[in-house]
């Protein structure tokens, strides 16, 4: 039995080995490929580059305005997360903290959320968005992506109700309200899973293409996905810019992982708190 068991966490450390091996083999390649001549990458990708330099990235800022898509990106990025926390937290310490009538119904509820992508919900959110005369305005896109809460409410939920209760009863002796044990006490000891839902999220709000391209008409506000798109889309010819601004595009992330990383690792933990 254990030598089935050492076995098999060898084949798993190889697949995780190979696995980021292969990551980093395309990070690399894509990094060093923006340095490139656009000739070079086109007819030479493999081969010895006839030099390196920055002329793509400032292209990309000079012709391009890739800022502009930076900040649009940025800015959706940003509000998206805090009103996809406030949201979530709540809700998830209700679930969590009370036992009532129906509370599982709404756990199962919210990960039958998970299992649908928005696509199939596309029409009727879009005549809503209409309606209340959101189209083509930062707003829409903030709106829809920060109320996707189904993963952080589940991931909150199990941390919340896994708290010891003594610490919701001493909070209560000493004469704290609900709201006071909430933003003194419980959202600062979840303040680990809460990383890791927005690093999780802020990758999926980022890497977001679809709704932009649908709520976001005017060029002005497109962000850095639907750029990387236009780079693409007519047969790879802008293939040197699309390399720089995929470059560009991982830094936020990679800075919020750097910043974070051990939080995150606790986090995922998260749900591992005993009574």
């Amino acid at each position: 039995m254990d030598r089935n068991k050492g076995y098999i966490e060898k084949i798993v450390n190889l697949i995780m080995w190979f696995s980021a091996s292969f990551i980093l083999f395309v990070l690399g390649y894509l990094v060093y490929n923006s340095f490139r001549s656009k000739s070079d990458v086109m007819t030479n990708t493999l081969g010895k580059p006839s030099g390196l330099s920055l002329d793509n990235y400032i292209k990309l800022f000079v012709n391009e305005r890739f800022e502009k898509y930076f900040f649009n990106s940025l800015l959706i990025l940003i509000f998206a997360v805090v009103l996809l926390i406030f949201l979530s937290s709540f809700v998830a310490y209700g679930l969590g903290r009370y036992r009532f009538r129906g509370n599982k119904i709404l756990r199962v509820f919210f990960l039958i959320g998970m299992m649908f992508p928005i696509q199939l919900g596309i029409v009727p959110i879009f005549l809503m968005i209409k309606g209340i005369g959101l189209i083509d305005s930062y707003a829409s896109v903030i709106l829809i992506l920060g109320t996707a809460i189904s993963m952080p409410v589940l991931m909150l939920t199990e941390f919340f109700s896994q708290l010891p209760d003594e610490v919701y009863e001493a909070a209560t002796l000493d004469g704290a309200g609900e709201f006071r044990i909430f933003f003194s006490i419980m959202f600062p000891m979840a303040q680990p899973v809460v990383f890791s839902v927005c690093l999780i999220n802020s990758v999926n709000i980022w890497n977001q293409f679809f709704i932009p391209l649908i709520f976001l008409q005017t060029d002005t506000k497109k962000t850095v996905p639907q750029l990387v798109v236009k780079f693409t889309g007519n047969l790879f010819t802008n293939m040197d810019s699309a390399l720089s601004a995929s470059v560009l595009s991982t830094v936020p992330i990679l800075i919020l992982f750097i910043i974070f990383s051990k939080k995150v690792l606790s986090g995922f933990m998260g749900g591992a708190v005993k009574g």
